[in-house]
């Protein structure tokens, strides 16, 4: 099963779901590391988001890649640099415009583990901040890429979890092909 996403919910989703960094790369990430707070959990959605934060030595609890950016191969460094040693490697299959049930499953049984995972998902993980925001503990981030513009830091609030609840109750079920 599948979660797929309505065109009317589309448009609303292409705008940032939490607090927007406008800037580029290692600038982006350290205006990011300066206003966070002490987060209990640090989720990275994206291989450019990720690749920055191992960079800055910061390891997220959990990461979300596909190496893939904007539908486009990430270069070989890119590549390498968020495929740190200290993850737990989980792969996952997940079609572009959907949420399987397979990539809930990875966030949720993976969210409390004392070792850093990281997700690679055989697909796309564009949307998978809408599972990560279910499934992270309240005072987590979801940090991900707003393509063209920066980073996107969404603090985990109980308001943002029913936020996200409510988006997950309108998108569509239909069968994983």
């Amino acid at each position: 099963m599948a979660l797929k996403l309505p065109v009317e919910l589309r448009e609303k989703l292409k705008k940032p779901y939490g607090k927007l960094y406008r800037c580029k790369g290692e600038d982006c990430l350290k205006q990011v590391i300066e206003e966070l707070p002490d987060p209990v959990r640090i989720i990275s959605i994206g291989d450019v988001t990720t690749y920055y934060l191992l960079k800055a030595n910061v390891i997220p609890d959990m990461c979300l890649v596909d190496d893939m950016t904007m539908r486009i191969p990430v270069d070989r460094a890119m590549k390498q640099g968020t495929a740190h040693r200290s993850f737990k490697e989980v792969t996952v299959i997940n079609p572009p415009g959907v949420v399987t049930g397979e990539l809930m499953d990875a966030i949720k049984d993976n969210m409390d583990s004392r070792i850093p995972v990281r997700i690679f998902v055989d697909g796309e993980e564009d949307l998978a901040v809408i599972p990560a925001c279910i499934y992270a503990p309240i005072g987590s981030v979801v940090i991900y890429g707003q393509p063209g513009e920066g980073m996107v830091v969404v603090e985990i609030t109980e308001e943002k979890k029913q936020q996200t609840l409510s988006l997950i109750e309108q998108m569509i079920e239909e069968n994983a092909s």
